[in-house]
């Protein structure tokens, strides 16, 4: 639940989206120099294409340089052209895990289940300081492009501060605008408000107060970064949404959103990453969702061992009502027409990088959103929510991180247990569990 779980060491980092410049329909904006040049183009022919909003239908892909050059339903390959042949399988854009974390490498896990984009809402900056460069690059890589928030805003004694001994806190008189600059400094990307007035063990602890929320959301957005803020209260999301947040890191479980809170959400523009896997893990031990997709023969050998061991891990207690009651905001939230972006909180106790996403799209079905609907959840919602270029989409200009799935899950969201092959940067992933 993003509490003093903080990642002790992690690979590449990144600072801020990707400043704007010429490409191809001027989407993807990348630094040529550490393009993969040279490449030869090929197409992926014969998939029914999801675009990460909606399904385009029967059609093909070409890639050259790790960029799609063309997507077409109707045209043919171009002549001699190398053609990988899906067989009537879905393309989907690289998936987005919107809430993560790192407790140490590896950093392969997410992409061999088609997480090819992380946002990782609590780390170590010191731990990622190539992040920037990895994610401007388009040669071949195992890894994950990364945007991440660094430090969160905390306060002494309050959620999170004792994470590890160098997190920074905001203390009575310090100036909220300076502790947005010291994070963007250490190279965060987005700034994330810790917002809990209880702890792990239901003891009240100290919280941010107004004056300080509402300062570090308006030096954030003075700074044009996204703010989110963890939270589980309809009170503090409250004051997190009346102070202009960009997004709510978890869903509020408290108690049933009322229409008054719907209206403020929906109108105040923030979108809602609910991590129902994590209240599943919270809510049950063994946890019946997870267990479905990390057992199916489709699933099951493609995990890691540092999957496998953090699925295992038990939080010590059980929240029994937690999903539920997580899934009938998130519900609510949806039908207001509140943005739903995925993302599971893997990193932590029963929630691991990459499988557990595809327990998340099918907790969001189960929670009321269409499999396309999830699907954009996890794709083009992110990528604009948190403006990462080039993501979240399959169209000319953009990245070629790409998934393609046996089956079709924009009617059926199981298929997305069926992965048949994973291309970052254009370039196939092995996803061969280590």
């Amino acid at each position: 639940m993003c509490d003093s779980h903080l990642p002790a060491s992690a690979e590449p980092s990144a600072t801020r989206p990707e400043p704007a410049g010429p490409d191809v329909a001027g989407l993807d904006v990348s630094d040529r120099s550490t393009a993969s040049a040279g490449r030869p183009p090929y197409a992926i022919a014969g998939v029914r294409i999801f675009d990460g909003k909606a399904t385009l239908g029967l059609g093909h892909v070409v890639i050259a340089d790790g960029r799609i050059v063309e997507v077409s339903t109707s045209g043919r390959v171009p002549s001699g052209m190398p053609v990988h042949d899906g067989g009537g399988a879905t393309l989907l854009p690289g998936l987005i895990d919107a809430h993560m974390h790192y407790l140490g490498p590896p950093r392969t896990d997410g992409p061999r289940f088609g997480v090819t984009t992380e946002i990782s809402l609590v780390d170590d900056p010191a731990t990622q300081q190539d992040k920037e460069r990895l994610r401007r690059s388009y040669a071949p890589t195992p890894l994950p492009s990364l945007w991440s928030a660094g430090w969160w805003a905390t306060v002494p004694g309050g959620w999170g501060s004792d994470g590890a001994p160098n997190v920074p806190v905001l203390r009575p008189g310090d100036d909220p605008a300076a502790f947005v600059a010291d994070r963007l400094a250490e190279g965060s990307d987005i700034i994330k408000l810790a917002l809990e007035d209880v702890g792990l063990d239901g003891k009240p602890i100290p919280v941010l107060s107004a004056a300080q929320i509402n300062g570090l959301v308006a030096a954030a957005t003075r700074a044009r970064v996204p703010s989110v803020a963890h939270v589980s209260k309809v009170s503090l999301a409250t004051t997190a949404l009346e102070a202009g947040i960009t997004g709510l890191a978890h869903v509020p479980v408290d108690v049933e959103v009322d229409p008054a809170f719907l209206e403020l959400a929906r109108s105040s523009g923030a979108f809602v990453t609910p991590t129902l896997t994590l209240m599943g893990a919270l809510s049950d031990a063994d946890d019946p969702a997870r267990a479905a997709v990390i057992t199916d023969p489709r699933v099951a050998p493609y995990l890691s061992r540092g999957q496998r061991d953090l699925l295992a891990a038990p939080w010590g207690f059980e929240d029994r009502g937690r999903l539920e009651s997580a899934a009938r905001n998130v519900a609510a939230l949806h039908r207001a027409g509140v943005p739903i972006v995925a993302g599971t909180d893997s990193g932590v106790p029963g929630v691991a990088h990459g499988v557990s996403l595809i327990v998340e799209l099918e907790l969001l079905v189960g929670a009321g959103l269409s499999p396309s609907a999830a699907l954009t959840a996890a794709t083009s919602a992110p990528a604009d929510a948190y403006g990462l270029p080039g993501r979240g989409r399959i169209g000319p200009g953009h990245r070629a991180d790409l998934v393609l799935v046996n089956g079709d899950p924009t009617r059926d969201i199981t298929a997305m247990r069926d992965v048949a092959a994973v291309w970052r940067n254009g370039t196939r992933v092995d996803r061969a569990a280590t």
